[in-house]
Parts: structure tokens; sequence; C-alpha cells
């Protein structure tokens, strides 16, 4: 059985340089463009792990990894951060779920390895 990635982003061209990275990489992948249907999409897939942009409609990612640590039935997915605003990181050193913050321009070997780690291949 494949593992599942969850993408929350809503860059189009991230969102598809990551479906198609990820795909490759033999991960079943799945995809959220808003924060506020994120949590629904969570609980739907039940994700091996999230990979999750900070900034997003409706709700941020900050907010969701909080809201994903008060729910028992969430907080044990590992969770990576990307964003373009490398002072966001320090946003997520609370949460013992986020295993990972990767900056965009990605890295994208880098970021498969984290991902990888994260994941437990």
């Amino acid at each position: 059985m494949k593992k599942k990635i969850l993408i929350i982003e809503d860059e189009a061209a991230i969102v598809e340089l990551l479906r198609i990275l990820f795909t490759r990489e033999g991960y079943e992948v799945f995809v959220c463009q808003t924060g506020r249907d994120a949590l629904a999409t969570i609980k739907q897939v039940n994700p091996h792990l999230i990979i999750l942009d900070v900034m997003l409609p409706g709700l941020d990612g900050a907010t969701l990894v909080r809201i994903m640590n008060e729910d028992p039935q969430l907080s044990s997915i590992p969770v990576i951060v990307s964003s373009a605003l490398g002072e966001s990181e320090k946003m997520f050193v609370a949460y013992p779920q986020v295993k990972a913050f990767c900056s965009k321009p990605f890295d994208l070997q880098n970021f498969i390895a984290k991902v990888k780690q994260a994941i437990g291949d």
C-alpha cells in the first residue's frame, strides 16, 4: 500500500510540481488548496504526511497546525511546513508534529529527503 501525502498549498504551479515529484517517488498524493477545507480533507484522506504552506486562504498554516495539535485524532500526523518566508519557521517550533521546514524555492533533493525521513521511508 502506498503511503499518502496531503499537500495543502494554494499556488497551482507548486501543487503540480509537488504532485509530480512525490508521485514519482511512489506516494499517493492528495491536494487541498485552502486552509478552510484542510481539516475535512485531512480527516477524509487520513494521510501519512502533510506538506503545509504557511500562507493559505481562509485559515493559515500556523492556525491549522495549532488546531491539529489540539485534536488527538490529528496531532500524530507528521507535517512538513513550506514557506517563502524563512522567518515563519519559528512559529512552528512548539509543535512536535512539525518534522521539518522547507523554504521556497525548494531544493528538491533536500525536500525529498525530509519527506522520506518524516514519513519513515
